[in-house]
């Protein structure tokens, strides 16, 4: 359910609100913009699904000003909402769409 709605929210571009509960991290409720959902391999050849948000506001351990774009494990977030009353957003500056990292995309905008 967690992958459905991120995808969506990709193919809308449309904000989204959710909770990261990774241990060590602020919890609480984040707000952003999902711009690419992809697997990792580990070097034990684990796999891992990570998403690449914009968060634009809401809890952090960061210092740094919003937006910012941040990567999150997809097994620590909860709570996803798409904010459908937002208006769509604009694909960040930053997003580099030919990134390597993303040669086991599951979607991107």
């Amino acid at each position: 359910m967690k992958l459905q709605l991120l995808q969506q929210a990709i193919e809308q571009k449309k904000p989204i609100s959710f909770e990261y509960n990774k241990p060590g991290k602020v919890h609480g409720k984040r707000y952003g913009n999902t711009h690419a959902i992809y697997t990792i391999t580990r070097k034990d050849t684990s796999k891992s699904i990570k998403v690449h948000i914009v968060q634009t506001s809401g809890a952090t351990d960061s210092d740094k000003d919003f937006p910012e774009f941040r990567t999150f494990d997809i097994i620590d977030i909860s709570n996803i909402c798409i904010l459908h009353e937002e208006p769509s957003f604009i694909i960040d500056k930053r997003y580099n769409l030919a990134w390597t990292g993303y040669a086991d995309v599951i979607a991107k905008v």
